[in-house]
């Protein structure tokens, strides 16, 4: 593998081709953002509503809105005059990220991108990931995510700039592939050291998983194995349902009369009470988890491929179109291909 290339194409990301602003999303998006996800529930995961709730109040989600201009015809005068009316707004994506991840203030993460149908391949996700990158802490230096192996999201992601480092095994149930991408986001920023976890038990799928790095030579879309922990050899019965014994009182005097049971105190009849039949409680699944040696190694495996990645041996090239790194004071970003060449150009010859 070749050591990280930043494209001499990379240029400064144009405006989006839809009028666009980005801002802080409030508690009237949820709908908006439900009903996206709802949509996408395969490409993005799923996220509580409450959930949503929370980041929302956290301040981890931005919504862009696309920005439109009514005419007002006046009634009179329709043909001769007309008046502008304020910009009018309607919100066509949304992301999720923090700028911490695993408790680390150098790394962030983006949990969700999604945007309305019919505005994409219009550049909203890429402004979406650079004002994440800009509003985040100083501190930050990198932005990472994991992404089905299976979905078209991961060319987008290359696109950004985003390299692939490692994987995962999804849930047990849809048996899919996790593939961990990450990128610096700072402008010429080409020594901050890539990171990424041996271990995740939380999450969307919520279940223990080793992070294996990507081998050398292998592409990102290429077969993955599947490694799921080991589950314990002996295992609990499930209880009987059947030899639940309900109790009963005796009735001392009783007779059926339509069919149904009732007491039976001189010319007074009571019907009998319905017996009260417990439900046993639903035992919770049991976490199976990985082996202490198996991540313990998986640990050592990530820091000895970690120490060649950021020596530059090993690492995939960035295939990024556009430089959507946050600009800090002092940061010297090209502004366009113009500018590249008119750098290297040789200087004009002076005058006799």
């Amino acid at each position: 593998m070749s050591e990280i290339i930043q494209s001499p194409q990379c240029v400064i990301l144009p405006s989006p081709r839809v009028p666009i602003s980005i801002r802080p999303a409030v508690m009237e998006d949820l709908p908006f953002i439900d009903s996206l996800q709802k949509k996408h529930t395969k490409q993005v995961g799923w996220m509580p509503t409450k959930q949503f709730e929370g980041k929302i109040k956290a301040g981890h989600v931005i919504v862009a809105e696309e920005r439109s201009e009514i005419r007002d015809q006046m009634s009179e005068n329709a043909c001769l005059t007309s008046d502008l009316r304020p910009l009018t707004s309607a919100p066509v994506g949304y992301l999720i990220g923090n700028d911490q991840y695993f408790k680390r203030d150098d790394v962030g993460i983006i949990y969700q991108i999604n945007i309305a149908e019919g505005k994409r391949r219009a550049l909203v996700g890429a402004t979406l990931l650079k004002a994440q990158f800009e509003r985040s802490a100083y501190g930050c230096r990198l932005y990472c995510c994991w992404c089905a192996q299976d979905i078209e999201a991961n060319r987008f992601w290359e696109s950004m700039g985003f390299v692939p480092l490692a994987f995962r095994t999804g849930s047990a149930a849809k048996s899919r592939v996790h593939i961990f991408w990450q990128r610096r986001i700072r402008a010429g920023d080409e020594t901050t050291p890539y990171w990424f976890p041996a271990q995740t038990n939380s999450g969307s799928i919520r279940e223990d998983r080793l992070v294996l790095p990507i081998p050398p030579g292998t592409h990102w879309s290429d077969e993955m194995p599947r490694i799921l922990p080991r589950e314990e050899s002996t295992k609990l019965e499930a209880p009987n349902h059947k030899q639940i014994a309900t109790i009963r009182e005796r009735v001392p005097r009783s007779k059926i009369q339509n069919g149904k049971p009732v007491m039976a105190l001189g010319r007074l009849c009571f019907t009998l009470p319905k017996p009260v039949i417990e439900k046993p409680k639903r035992e919770k699944r049991a976490k199976v988890k990985n082996d202490p040696k198996l991540v313990a190694a998986a640990r050592e495996l990530r820091d000895r491929w970690l120490e060649q990645v950021n020596s530059g041996q090993y690492l995939p090239a960035a295939e990024g179109k556009y430089q959507i790194t946050r600009a800090l004071p002092g940061d010297r970003t090209p502004v366009s291909i113009a500018e590249i060449k008119s750098s290297l150009a040789l200087p004009a010859p002076l005058a006799a």
